[in-house]
């Protein structure tokens, strides 16, 4: 549940920074910092809550790609939101 919600702030984190007119691009690499952000400050700031062997390694990948997918969307989103809003002007 907790990965879900860091991938919603990350959808919402490329949108906003992409209304406040920041390039597309700019954009997108900071919004895909939120997700391995979220995966570390899991793995080393909060308690263990597993047994076994830690996973994050993997985990830090596969949440770093969805981040990169869903941040791209964020900014793909807002970006066709200002043309349309500029084409209407």
């Amino acid at each position: 549940m907790p990965a879900i919600i860091a991938l919603i702030i990350t959808f919402f984190v490329g949108l906003l920074l992409r209304l406040c007119r920041m390039n597309e691009f700019v954009a997108w690499i900071l919004a895909c910092f939120v997700m391995p952000t979220f995966v570390l400050f899991d793995e080393f700031v909060l308690p263990y809550r597993g047994g076994g062997a830690s996973m994050w390694p993997i985990a830090l990948v596969v949440g770093s790609f969805y981040g990169a997918i869903i941040s791209g969307l964020g900014v793909a989103i807002a970006s066709f939101y200002l043309k349309r809003k500029k084409g209407n002007t």
